[in-house]
């Protein structure tokens, strides 16, 4: 690339189509969701479309807006159990820098509650709350006798993750329906859909959502996304 190449400058028009789009539409018309909701949206999409850029200019944007570092560093950390530690070790570098940058001492408070075999007691009481006590059965005969991926779920994916502190777990849960949209996993996207109406989420709420999503996942994504909501939704209503 030239040197002192400027992409908004070479590129007008998608800038105006990009900004309108996002801050305009889309971020006007989902008006059940919060700012902050909004903003750590965006944030937890950018980290699975790998964004340098763009996730750099969101977490700015996400600061200015009120987010707090804590509440920005969780939504990142709590993508890790879905997209991977590279990733979540390439977005969290970014967020870092930007911190440091606005002055904002590193590391921050510690957000750990669950640690040792804690994780596993803490983690599956997480897991009862968002799907309900039916998921204690496979636990029943105790860590050793469940499948190994069931095991590493409620230590790894709940333990570690969902009982951190800085997000409360409906925000949590949200988000992981955003990081499933945004990866286009449908089995999981519609668990998630379920996890959610389990915490007090309507389908109108869910709808925008799924919409916050949309300028980063593309609309073949957003539409398997909503497929999948009427699925659940019009199957829970019979």
């Amino acid at each position: 690339m030239e040197k002192g190449y400027d992409f908004k400058a070479a590129n007008p028009e998608f800038e105006a189509i990009r900004n309108y789009f996002i801050d305009e539409e889309v971020k006007v018309r989902n008006n059940l969701l919060t700012e902050r909701e909004k903003q750590l949206i965006s944030l937890v999409s950018l980290v699975c479309q790998q964004s340098k850029e763009m996730l750099t200019t969101q977490t700015e944007q996400a600061l200015a807006a009120g987010v707090t570092p804590v509440e920005i560093k969780e939504a990142v950390y709590h993508c890790s159990p879905y997209v991977g530690f590279p990733r979540t070790k390439d977005a969290i570098i970014l967020v870092d820098q930007v911190l440091l940058d606005q002055g904002i001492k590193l590391p921050l408070k510690p957000q750990t509650t669950a640690a040792g075999k804690d994780r596993f007691e803490k983690g599956l009481n997480a897991q009862a709350a968002i799907f309900g006590e039916t998921m204690r059965q496979a636990a029943a005969g105790g860590p050793e006798h469940m499948p190994v991926s069931s095991y590493y779920l409620v230590t790894n994916c709940f333990g570690d993750y969902y009982t951190r502190g800085g997000l409360n777990l409906e925000t949590r849960e949200m988000l992981t329906l955003c990081v499933l949209v945004n990866l286009g996993t449908e089995s999981q996207i519609r668990s998630h859909i379920s996890g959610n109406v389990n915490m007090g989420r309507d389908k109108e709420f869910l709808t925008q959502v799924l919409y916050q999503c949309l300028p980063y996942t593309g609309y073949p994504r957003l539409l398997n996304a909503m497929n999948c909501l009427n699925q659940v939704l019009d199957t829970a209503e019979k």
